[in-house]
């Protein structure tokens, strides 16, 4: 099995020790996301609406640059802060993957990075359809 990355020039760089994204075989495995702005690198304001929405153009980006879409996502992990925010965030991730919802996780966790209400990774595979 063949094992890559792919640059994501569109986000801040880590700053922490792990890639943006990493191949393994046609499976891109992508790191989670959180609300980060990636011209400032700081959590966007607006509440967890706007930090699950930014979330999923990190996720694009990753995806795009990895030469895939929404589309080929086929497992997701979600994180909260807190889950009385999970219909919020439901309302969010509905629009982004119907009709073709992926597997998916979700965990209520105690922190996470820059403060953020919500963290998602993404699983995505090129095969055929």
């Amino acid at each position: 099995m063949t094992r890559a990355t792919v640059a994501v020039p569109d986000l801040t760089p880590p700053v922490w020790p792990f890639a943006q994204n990493v191949w393994a075989g046609d499976l891109l495995y992508a790191p989670g996301q959180v609300g980060q702005n990636p011209l400032t690198g700081a959590l966007v304001i607006g509440g967890l609406e706007a930090e699950t929405r930014q979330v999923f153009e990190n996720i694009r980006r990753v995806l795009v640059a990895a030469g895939l879409g929404l589309e080929h996502v086929i497992k997701t992990y979600v994180f909260l802060v807190d889950m009385s925010d999970l219909a919020a965030m439901n309302a969010i991730y509905g629009r982004m993957f119907a009709p073709r919802f992926p597997a998916r996780t979700t965990a209520q966790v105690p922190k996470l990075p820059l403060g953020a209400r919500v963290e998602i990774d993404v699983i995505a595979w090129r095969g055929p359809e």
